[in-house]
Parts: C-alpha cells; structure tokens; sequence
C-alpha cells in the first residue's frame, strides 16, 4: 500500500491542521456574509437565493472532491500541490465576489464565486485527511478530530470577521483584504508540503502501476470498478454516506443561516448575532475534539448516536418551546445543540477510514464528502424557500427531522458494530482487547 513519510511527523499534522482551518474559513466566508449581502441596502437577496448559492457550492464541491481523491490515489506524488492549489481558488472567489454590483449580473457573479470556491474547498478534505490516517494509524480518532475542530474554529470566526470588518473598512474591502492574504498562504503552503510529506510507491504497487500502462482507457476504467470501488462500496460505507448526508445538511444550513435566525427570528442585532454564532461554533469545535478522543476509547458509532440524538433532541425542544422562553434560554440551546452537532465531526471520516483498504483512503474519503455533499446540497435551498414562504420555526422543524434520519442510520451502524464485536469499552481498551 502506499506509504506517507514525513521528517517531522508533529510539524506535518500542525501544517495539515492548518490547512483544514484556511479551508473551512475561505469556504464559508460567503455565507457568513450572507448576514450582511443579504440586506436590501447592499445586494438584497431572498432567503431562497441565499440558499441557492450555498447549494451550487455544493454541488460543485462533490463532483469535484470525487476527482481528487480517485487522482489522488493514483498520481500520489501529485497530492503535495491539492492543497495549495486549494487555498489559492478560495482566495480568488473573494474578489470574485467583492467586485459583484447589485442586481441580476450581480446574483450572476456570486454564483461564479460559489463555483469557484466549491472547487477550490474540495482539494482538501480527500487528501489531508488520508494523509493524517496514514501518518497516525493508531491515533486517527484523536488527530481527526484536532484537525476537525481547528477546521470548525475557521468556519467559527467568519460570522464575527465579517460583522466588524463591515463596520471598519465595509465587507466588500474585507473580501479584497483577505483574499490577497490567502493567495500568499496559498504559496506557503505549497513550499511546506513539498518540505515535510513524502508520498512513495511500495514494489508491487510500482510493478502495478507499470502493468496499467498497458491498459487502454476502457481497461482503467474496468479494472477501478472491479477492484478499488467494489471494495469501497459496501453496506458499512452506504450507511455512513447517509449518515454524513443528513449531519452535512444540518452543518451546512446552521453554519449559514445561524446568524440570521437570531436576526430574523429573535430579533438580535446583527453585529451581537455574529460574536454570538462565533462563540457557539468555537464551542462546538472543542467537543469535536472531545467526540475524538471518545471515538479512540469506545467505537465512532457510538459518537455518531450521541451527536445526533442530542441534537435532534435539542431541536424539537427549540421548536416546541422557542416562541415562549426568552432569549438567553434560546440561545442556551442552540449552544448545547451545536455542540451534540460537532460532537462527531470527525466520526464520519474516521468510520469511513476504518473501513476501507488504506490504498483507496483518499477515493473512500473523497466518497464521504462527495456523495453526501450532493444530496445535502438541496437541503439549504430547501431551507430558505421555506423562510420565504412559511414561518421561520417550520425551517427549525425541517433540521429536526435531517436529526432524526440521521440518528437513525448511526443506530444502524453501531448495531452493527455491536453484532461484529467492534464495540470496545474504556476497560477493555486499557486491557488490550
């Protein structure tokens, strides 16, 4: 199988770590905005619009994210510049998106951005993620898992970046700044990778690699369906991509419509609700980092019930009682529910990990964020023609039931790990069974 080295496997983690932080906060910049882009004093968008954009970078993000990890299991040596190329497309939809003027040829341009960082954000995930597995086999639910909330604290400081930048220097400067910061990281980052991780060929995957020459395109094709995806594909992995498909919608639309709940819902100032959102998510990625090391001790579908349970719980109590207590004890759960929502962030990929043959880490992983990101593209487009057109509470209802499909398909998996003996217990980890 294939091997990663590095000369400083800590330093390679820690430029890993932060490539996943420069990913998720370029990634979700545009929808933090969305808090300020939204209002009909600058673009004037409708709640459907706003959900429409978050889908098209969704969808981008699958189809693409599927690519690099079936290229980057083949091409290994091509994955040191994934990363890199990465952040430089996340920085160039910023000035995609500040130079966007109000009406249609507007709308027109912010999908042009949404296109442009949904490809960029896919270079990422298939191929760090593997990285980390391999470098830290017996540690992935702990390394995943740092790597899961340092992502989730760049996503967390978008909504607070975004409401004081706007106030200083106006949103669209702030995109200009920062867009030229990440094109400069981007660049740094490629000078790192090359420096610390090293991807190599055992013998027998270079005498297979000099068999496949031989084949004609038909042939690759053949022989990737009959080996590598027949491997991937089975009912522990099609689980997991439901699983991942539900959590992602409900990521996705609270990491993009959180702020203006509280603006629009509870009627919280628009620069409070940002600072408010950036507490709740940071929250949020330290129980990732908690749900990790649970993951390491216990099994990750156990993190899995945990997560979506607590939240689907959470949730039908912020829908039954959220008209009639006040807005501390509101914003006291959506803390709690985010973070049963972060409790398994990193568990999907780690499932997904342990489940598949470490040569086809990258295609596996590729697969949980491709396949899932398709189908939970529609649910934030969902989300906002529901804001248009009926009470706000019923989107509250529409991510209570996303909870409830996807608390039942991590039912499914820890039963199954129950059945095939994988569930461990703290006690009999420490005795080496």
């Amino acid at each position: 199988m294939p091997e990663i080295k590095s000369s400083n496997p800590v330093v390679a983690l820690i430029v890993l770590i932060f490539g996943h932080f420069l990913n998720h906060f370029y990634a979700y910049v545009l929808a933090a905005a969305m808090l300020v882009i939204r209002l009909p004093s600058e673009m004037g968008l409708t709640a459907e619009q706003v959900g429409l954009l978050s889908m098209v970078q969704m969808l981008v993000f699958a189809v693409f994210s599927l690519a690099a990890g079936i290229i980057g299991d083949r091409w290994l040596k091509s994955k040191k510049i994934f990363i890199p190329i990465g952040i430089v497309l996340m920085a160039v939809h910023l000035f995609i998106a500040a130079y966007a003027p109000e009406g249609k040829w507007g709308v027109t341009m912010l999908v042009i951005s949404a296109i442009t960082v949904g490809i960029g954000a896919s270079f990422y995930h298939p191929v760090a993620y593997a990285a980390i597995a391999d470098l830290y086999e017996e540690k992935k639910g702990l390394t995943m898992a740092l790597n899961a909330g340092l992502g989730m604290i760049g996503t967390s400081i978008t909504p607070g970046l975004v409401v004081t930048f706007d106030k200083w220097i106006g949103w669209r400067m702030f995109f200009i700044v920062f867009g030229i910061i990440g094109l400069v990281l981007g660049f740094a980052m490629f000078f790192a990778m090359n420096k610390l991780i090293d991807y190599q060929f055992t013998k027998e995957e270079i005498e297979d690699h000099e068999k496949s020459k031989s084949l004609n395109n038909s042939g690759k094709v053949k022989k990737w369906f009959r080996t590598d995806l027949a491997i991937i594909i089975s009912l522990a992995v099609i689980t997991c991509l439901l699983y991942s498909s539900f959590r992602s919608g409900i990521f996705k639309i609270t990491t993009q419509w959180l702020s203006i709940i509280f603006v629009d819902l509870y009627s919280i100032p628009i620069f409070a609700a940002g600072w408010i959102t950036v507490i709740i998510l940071v929250i949020g990625g330290l129980t990732a980092i908690i749900g990790g090391i649970v993951s390491d001790k216990f099994t990750t579908s156990l993190t899995m019930i945990i997560s979506t349970g607590g939240s689907a719980l959470i949730l039908l109590i912020i829908f039954l009682l959220g008209a009639t207590i006040s807005n501390f004890w509101i914003i006291t759960l959506y803390f709690i529910f985010i973070a049963f929502l972060y409790f398994s962030a990193a568990a999907g990929t780690k499932y997904m990990a342990e489940n598949v043959p470490q040569s086809s880490r990258a295609t596996g992983i590729s697969l949980l964020f491709a396949v899932p990101s398709l189908v939970a593209a529609l649910f934030p487009w969902i989300f906002g023609i529901i804001l248009d057109n009926t009470a706000i509470i019923w989107g509250i209802g529409f991510l209570f039931i996303l909870a409830v499909a996807a608390l039942i398909t991590s039912v499914i998996l820890l039963t199954r790990d129950i059945k095939q003996g994988k569930f461990k217990t703290e006690r009999a980890t420490s005795e080496g069974i």
